[in-house]
This record gives structure tokens, sequence and C-alpha cells, in this order.
């Protein structure tokens, strides 16, 4: 099955004509040198090269030499000499650097021009994006027999900032949850409960009711060494429930009552929200009479056992089982049937499923099977892939009790980054100090989540994603709070206004990654991951602080004061909306 993804396009902006701009004359200037028009050469072909080499923007040659028959460092030598007698008013120098042709912009038409479009706010970026498809996002997934965890956190805080990113490249976004609140799981707990529980409730022993079942749950598995005989009372409780006997319902709802609200509060603390909840207890049965119609169609087929199959080797995949040869459901039953009705609940062209990378055959089959129905929709839906989140430890068992909880994740990171602020700040307020604490641990979480490529696996190590210094979130708050000061020193609040017919060239990298602010929300956007925003974000603000710790700003005569306050609080603005879009918020003293 084709797959298709949202169109991938470059960004009209000021910074990236510079660069089409760029690829165009390369290319003009390989036709006069070489009488060559096959070699196609775009913005996308042009890297930006090491700080300490001189350049704006460089083009490797590798990928010409087997097609001109030379050495790359020959083709850079010989461009660099036949572009230089070229006049331009974007180009100031072009030098070649052993196999890399290196282009030097012309500073003051070119940065005035970057600068004078870069987004001042975040509803600025919206008006610039052309209203596109509507978007619906499924994340999250949790179960309802413990609280949510570390690697539930990962899923939602990347499913919560791809929707922020979506809306900003300009698709109306649907976000839904799928509660798994049924199944052998969750008899557990009930079992545990039943045999431990007593009278007691989430507020007869003063805890949070989501951390009371998952007790319970971690309970059974340690009751279950010792009394194997309870998975077959567990069986039965499961059995009880399908047939809705009166009594377990009633303790299916009730333990459902202590878990929901303390993992929407857990939600809450995260800033993480859905438009739309759906229970699998809810949609369990529904999707049996689709594979029915889809059996009378010939489109599934029965084997020998009398399970109905859907054969999927024209998809290139292994063949699925819908439904029990006794006609009972299974997960996919029920994901078929929830797929075709959020179809028509929402009529959303594009339908994105966060869920770990340990699902990746399952969606795909699922997809298929929705091919396979003849839903056209089905090839637009995709599979938000992520790796898995680990300790430094090792990795988390939640029938072991060694998860780390949500809850208690962030107390600890509050906890560390109060310790910290307390020795920077002396005498600061406890109602500051909470209030504090809280912006920054969330950062230290959000951001060391998001600053790697979903798809990877990653370890969490708490300590390090406080740090004031290096790729966290704190690292990029804390630079966005020292340029704010710098402008409350320079009595600086109003917006400034940009200086004409100054040369810039001491300023000019960190105006050309100002100009790839747009770049990086659109990148993150088409791929399904903040990463690419995230490290933006990190390459800027570690490029304002080289330059305020390089150059004078409050004590630089005139000209030079002016255009490096601009500078700053254009940089300043750039990084408050470039972290509200990973839900990530901002201090203006730290």
């Amino acid at each position: 099955m084709k797959r298709t993804s949202p169109t991938k396009k470059i960004l009209v902006t000021p910074y990236n004509e510079t660069r089409e701009y760029i690829a165009k004359t390369i290319r003009k200037a390989i036709t006069d040198l070489y009488n060559n028009t096959d070699v196609h050469i775009d913005a996308h072909d042009l890297e930006i090269p090491p700080q300490e080499i001189e350049g704006d923007f460089a083009f490797p040659c590798f990928s010409l030499a087997k097609e001109l028959k030379k050495s790359p460092t020959a083709i850079a030598h010989e461009l660099a000499e036949h572009l230089q007698k070229k006049n331009t008013s974007r180009v100031e120098h072009i030098l070649a650097a052993g196999p890399y042709l290196n282009i030097v912009l012309s500073t003051r038409t070119v940065l005035e021009n970057i600068l004078s479009h870069i987004p001042t706010e975040t509803s600025h970026i919206l008006k610039r994006r052309q209203k596109k498809e509507r978007v619906l996002i499924e994340y999250v997934s949790p179960n309802t027999n413990k609280p949510l965890h570390l690697g539930h956190i990962r899923n939602a805080v990347l499913g919560d900032a791809i929707t922020r990113l979506l809306k900003a490249d300009g698709h109306p976004v649907i976000q839904t949850c799928l509660v798994n609140d049924r199944g052998i799981h969750i008899c557990k707990s009930m079992v545990a409960y039943l045999k431990r529980g007593g009278v007691n409730t989430p507020k007869t022993v003063n805890m949070k009711g989501d951390h009371f079942v998952g007790e319970y749950y971690v309970l059974f598995e340690n009751m279950l060494k010792e009394h194997p005989e309870l998975m077959k009372e567990t069986q039965e409780c499961l059995k009880k429930w399908e047939e809705g006997d009166t009594k377990t319902r009633a303790l299916w709802k009730k333990m459902n009552a202590w878990v929901l609200p303390g993992m929407k509060a857990t939600l809450k603390r995260f800033d993480i929200r859905f438009d739309t909840f759906y229970f699998e207890s809810a949609i369990a049965e529904k999707g049996r009479n689709i594979i029915l119609e889809q059996l009378r169609r010939g489109t599934v087929h029965k084997d020998e056992t009398g399970a109905i199959i859907a054969h999927l080797e024209r998809y290139g995949l292994p063949n699925k089982v819908l439904l029990r040869q006794d006609g009972t459901t299974l997960y996919i039953t029920q994901d078929i049937y929830l797929a075709i009705e959020k179809w028509k609940n929402f009529k959303a062209p594009i339908s994105l499923y966060v869920i770990g990378s340990e699902q990746d055959l399952y969606l795909k089959q699922l997809f298929a099977i929705l091919d396979l129905f003849g839903y056209p929709w089905a090839r637009q839906c995709f599979h938000v892939s992520y790796g898995m989140v680990n300790l430094p430890q090792g990795k988390m068992k939640s029938r072991e009790g060694t998860v780390i909880d949500a809850d208690n994740l962030l107390d600890e990171i509050e906890a560390l980054v109060k310790d910290e602020i307390k020795k920077r700040e002396k005498h600061i307020s406890k109602k500051e100090l909470l209030h504090k604490s809280r912006i920054i641990a969330l950062a230290a979480i959000k951001f060391y989540m998001l600053e790697v490529n979903p798809k990877a696996e990653m370890i969490f190590n708490p300590k390090e994603s406080i740090s004031f210094q290096g790729k966290t979130g704190p690292y990029i708050q804390y630079t966005y709070a020292r340029l704010r000061s710098i402008l409350r020193k320079a009595h600086t609040q109003k917006t400034l206004t940009l200086p004409k017919g100054y040369d810039w060239k001491d300023e000019k990298k960190l105006i050309l990654l100002l100009g790839q602010f747009s770049n990086g929300i659109v990148e993150s956007a088409q791929h399904y991951s903040p990463s690419f925003l995230a490290q933006y974000l990190y390459s800027l603000a570690k490029t304002a602080t080289e330059l305020y710790h390089e150059l004078p700003v409050l004590t630089a005569p005139a000209p030079q004061r002016q255009a490096r306050l601009f500078l700053f609080q254009q940089t300043s603005r750039v990084l408050k909306m470039g972290l509200s879009l990973l839900g990530i918020d901002v201090l203006e003293s730290m």
C-alpha cells in the first residue's frame, strides 16, 4: 500500500529565498562551465558550515564528481573562480575549501530583509500558514489498573507537542485518548482488591486513586508467585465481567471511578488536555458486525479452524486473525471499529496514532486491513512510532513495581529544581519558589524527551534534565531570562525598530539562525517530530549566549547597542514562541 504524507514544500521566507537563489546561482554556473543541465541542485543541498569555517552556506561537490568526471576539490575551485567574477547584491564573496564551495552573504541587504520577516508573536506564525487538512491525533492510551508512568509521559508530551506544531503549521487538530479500561490486566487489580482491600478506599488511606489501584496490580503479581491459582480466579472475573455480572461490574465501575480522576489530574499537571475520550469497554464488541459483513463480501475468509482471517500478502505483511473461531473479539476488532467511528465523527483526512515502536507491525496491519475494506482514508493513517524510555538503572516493569510514576517523577524533578533555585536565590518566597520550580521541572522533563528523535530509545536521567548548562529545557529558559534581563537593564520593554544601515557583520550567524525559525516549525510538523524544533532552539540559545559573551551590548557604542538590543529582543521572542510549541513556559527571571 503506497502511503502518502503531507506535501513537503520549502516555506517561502527571505531566508529560504536566499538559499534558493544561491542554489540557482550554482546550477547556472555548472551549466555555463560544464555545459551540463542534468545536475539538480536545490536549497536542501546547501549546508551550514561549522563556525570556524568562513562562509554562511556551503555546497558539497561530492555529488558532482561522477557526473563531471572531476574530483570534488577541483570542481569546488573551478566553481569558486567562475562565480567570483559575477556581481550580485546578495553574495559578498565565494571561496573553495577543499571539496566545499563556501558562500559568504552580503550582510546589509540580505540580513535586514531576514530580520524584518521574523514572527514576533505566535499568532503571526498562524497567519502566515495556509489552512490545511484537519488532523485527528490519538495518544497516551492508558490502562485503568495503574497510574501513568514515565513511558506514558513520553507519549503524552510527544502527542501534545505534535498537536501544537500542526496547529502552528495551519492544521485544525482534534486530540483523542483511548482508555483501556477492560481486560485481564484490569481484572488482576480487581481480584487483588477483593482479596486484600477490605474496606480501604483512596480516601481512607489518603492516596491518589490511580496510585491506590496500581498498588493492587503490583500486589496481585506478588501474590501470584505463591498462589498460581489466582490466575484462574482472574479469568473467571473477566468472564463474569463480559457476561455483565452485577457485582463484578459494580466493583469495576468503582475502581475505574478511582483511577480516571487521578489520571486526568496527572495529565493536567503536565498541561495535557484532550477533546475526546474513547473507552475500550464501550467499543470492545462493536467491531464484530463489521468483520462479519466483510466475510459476506468475501474480503476476509475463515481458516480451517473457523477463525476469520485478513490475508495481507499483497501488502507484504503477515495475515491477521480478526475474530477467533468461537466468535470472540480481539484488539484488532475494536481498533477497526474505532478507526471507522473516528472517521464518522470527525471526517479528519489525516489520522495519527502516537504509539510505541513495539506496535509497528500491528499498526501496519491495522491500516492495511482498513485499506482492504475499501476505506480511502486508510492511506492517510500514520503511526507516530516512538522508542522505549528507560531509566539509568534499566528497564521499567509495571507488574514488578519498578516503574517511575509520572506524579512521583514530577515531584522528584521539582524537588531537585527547588534545591538549585535556592542556591541561586536565597531569599525567594515560598510562593515564587513553587511557581518557578514547577515551570522549570516541566521544561526539564519535556525538552529532555522531545529533543531526541521519537523513534530512538532513550534513557531519562533526572539530574541531567535539570542542568542549566547543555542541551536542556532549563538552559534555554535561562538564556531567555538572561536576554530579558539585558533588555530590562537597557530600559527596553517596548518593541524596538529594526535599525537600518547597520552592517550586522558580527551578528550574522545569529540572524541566519533566526531566519530558520519557521523552517524548524514546519519541518517538525511535517515529520511529526518535535526534535527538529527542540534542537533548533538549543542552537539559537547557544549562539545567543556566545554572542553575549563575545560582544558588548549595554556598553557598546550607539549603533551596535541598538542593533544588538533589537536582535536580543527578537531572539527572546523566538525562544518563547518555540518553547510554547513544545508545551514549555518561560520565566522572565531565573
